[in-house]
């Protein structure tokens, strides 16, 4: 790579999607043996940029340079071949094989033409020791703590000649302890090895304690930047608020034709003290004929807290009561007899099967009720599907692959299967998410009508806006954590939702 105290540097980079520009101009340097921490809300910018620092996507105009030298980054092998390495949230470790056998995946060592397995042991033995992870390595991924895994694909790409590391949200899955040990040993190698280091995350507190720097964005641009000793926890906070207050308005929504909910009997949908894997605490109530938004960061939990009542994560503690009865459901199948639906936030990669029909698509839950002696009448599945279609005016060829329609018919088609499932607690997981504005107005009647015919809807988004002009209490999840407190959407705007989601919260007081 040449000078290793050479920076790299992004200027004036300039991307758009289908029209929409991303990234308006952003200047960004990572320097050798620092820690560059980049903050901003959720559709800021964060991952774009980072995705076009890493070589996973192009920009459309702009530079990049290690030191004076101008690069092009292709694809990720080629910021690698530069020195840039990019750490995703979801690992990319193989669990069925060892330590030894992922650091080299892809770089397998030969002698006299076979593998050369006690060399490639050798060399893992070193580099374990070298940046003081106990572990062997022989060690099945599998059987690693998260931590380790963290730290094990960081080492990969070090041993990989990486110079520069990006590290999307490290410690979403770490308690308190594990998350500072992880961040220190970071640290650590940054100095040792005069490694330039960015760390994306919405923790505060964590990554504050070990940055050098820090970059907020907010709307595709940088609207904020500190050098060390002059970088305040409140000082990134008011710019993500703030950015909020401006481009969103500050006043609170308007509601269309508000809902009386009556609260004087028990809630539809009861949660105390919720825990599973990654969920520490969620508590919350939720009535029939409401909307009950929920909102945080990312990784804050809201996703997983609807995959656990859908029975796709385990619960660990804590109880929920539905209809006034405990609930247990031991599969997705079970959840849906007992009333529960769920619309997915990728309905691409879990909500449909793309070349399946939309009526089929959306009377999948269902068939049973169309079946006698043990066939099914799809002839009156369609019809049942079409009717409900109609009312929601889908567009499009409805008797043809669902992959052909719009996101926004696409999402019809999955809003229908709600409805014919006649399910009395339904979740919405970011129910509006690539879906034009037209399609948009369309769903918020449906969410709208789902509760005034008695469903207990939940929520989640990440549009402030939008859960103000759907929603009628919000409550906030964070770091895994809700508290159940709930606040008429009515008293409410964007920039207190923002303020409510990246402020204190009893969890290392952020």
């Amino acid at each position: 790579m040449g000078d290793s105290n050479m920076s790299y540097r992004a200027r004036q980079i300039k991307v758009s999607f289908s029209g929409v520009t991303v990234l308006h101009g952003v200047d960004f340097d990572v320097i050798p043996g620092k820690i560059h921490g980049l903050f901003g809300h959720n559709g800021a910018g964060k991952s774009t940029l980072l995705k076009i620092l890493a070589g996973v996507n192009r920009q459309d105009t702009g530079t990049l340079s290690l030191g004076d030298r101008a690069i092009h980054l292709s694809s990720p092998r080629d910021a690698l071949n530069e020195g840039i390495a990019c750490v995703y949230q979801e690992l990319r470790l193989i669990p069925g094989m060892t330590v030894w056998q992922n650091l080299f995946l892809g770089r397998e060592l030969k002698k006299n033409g076979f593998l050369d397995e006690n060399g490639m042991k050798a060399h893992t033995a070193r580099v374990l020791k070298e940046y003081q992870l106990q572990l062997s390595p022989t060690d099945l991924i599998k059987d690693l703590s998260h931590p380790d895994k963290q730290m094990l694909e960081v080492v990969a790409n070090l041993d990989r000649d990486a110079r520069f590391l990006f590290l999307d949200e490290p410690t979403t899955a770490l308690e308190g302890a594990q998350a500072e040990a992880l961040l220190k040993a970071v640290q650590r190698i940054a100095r040792e090895k005069n490694i330039g280091v960015v760390l994306v995350s919405h923790k505060l507190d964590e990554v504050l304690g070990v940055c050098d720097e820090a970059t907020v964005m907010c709307g595709g641009k940088v609207i904020f930047h500190a050098q060390q000793g002059n970088i305040a926890k409140q000082d990134i906070i008011d710019a993500i608020v703030g950015d909020a207050a401006v481009n969103h308005g500050d006043k609170t929504s308007e509601k269309r034709g508000a809902r009386y909910i009556d609260r004087s009997d028990e809630p539809y949908l009861q949660v105390r003290n919720l825990q599973t894997s990654r969920l520490k605490g969620v508590s919350l109530d939720a009535w029939p004929g409401e909307v009950l938004g929920i909102y945080g960061l990312a990784g804050a939990g809201r996703t997983r807290f609807c995959r656990t009542l859908y029975s796709l994560e385990k619960v660990t503690g804590g109880t929920i009561t539905l209809g006034g009865e405990p609930y247990h459901a031991a599969s997705p199948a079970k959840a849906i007899k007992k009333g529960v639906a769920y619309l997915t936030e990728e309905r691409k990669k879990d909500g449909f099967i793309p070349l399946m029909s939309s009526f089929s698509n959306a009377t999948l839950p269902i068939l049973n009720r169309f079946k006698r002696l043990l066939l099914v009448s799809h002839g009156k599945a369609e019809e049942s599907a079409s009717r409900i279609l109609d009312k929601m005016n889908t567009r499009g060829t409805l008797s043809g692959p669902i992959q052909s329609l719009s996101g926004g018919n696409q999402q019809k088609v999955l809003f229908s299967r709600v409805i014919g499932q006649q399910a009395k607690l339904v979740m919405l997981d970011e129910p509006t998410k690539g879906v034009d504005i037209g399609a948009k107005a369309d769903i918020y009647e449906i969410v709208r009508n789902l509760a005034n015919e008695g469903c207990c809807v939940l929520a989640v988004s990440s549009e402030e806006e939008e859960l103000l002009e759907i929603a009628d209490r919000i409550l906030v999840f964070r770091h895994g954590r809700c508290d159940g407190v709930a606040i008429p959407a009515s008293e409410l705007t964007p920039a207190a939702l923002r303020q409510a989601a990246w402020g204190d919260d009893g969890e290392n007081a952020a």
